[in-house]
């Protein structure tokens, strides 16, 4: 009985953790695209999302995409911020370790489905 307590506090504890994490990378997200469309007052039309282990630490990695109004040509807009080891989900965390230093590990299927959920 003790024992199925202690899993359940553990339990939540963990998805309070990665809640937290998701919310400030949609909320970074939203700055982000606001800000592209006060500078550039172009609309993004497409956003991929990466975490990226360089020397300096983990960074989140946002790509925005628009589409040029007078070239007609897509243009690529990143941003980088710098993350915490602690606040990355275990589950990316394995991931980003698993890769060489400057590889970008997606985690754009991840944010949708916080997202949608």
């Amino acid at each position: 009985m003790i024992a199925i307590a202690v899993i359940l506090a553990l339990s939540a504890i963990f998805i309070a953790g990665l809640m937290v994490f998701w919310r400030k990378l949609v909320e970074w997200i939203k700055k982000a695209v606001n800000k592209i469309m006060e500078v550039l007052g172009v609309a993004v039309q497409g956003t991929r999302t990466f975490i990226v282990r360089t020397e300096e630490g983990l960074k989140n990695k946002a790509k925005y995409y628009n589409e040029n109004k007078i070239t007609k040509e897509w243009e690529e807009t990143v941003y980088t911020k710098a993350v915490d080891e602690s606040e990355v989900p275990p589950e990316i965390l394995t991931k980003v370790n698993a890769q060489s230093i400057d590889v970008e590990v997606s985690t754009t299927e991840e944010l949708q489905l916080e997202i949608s959920a």
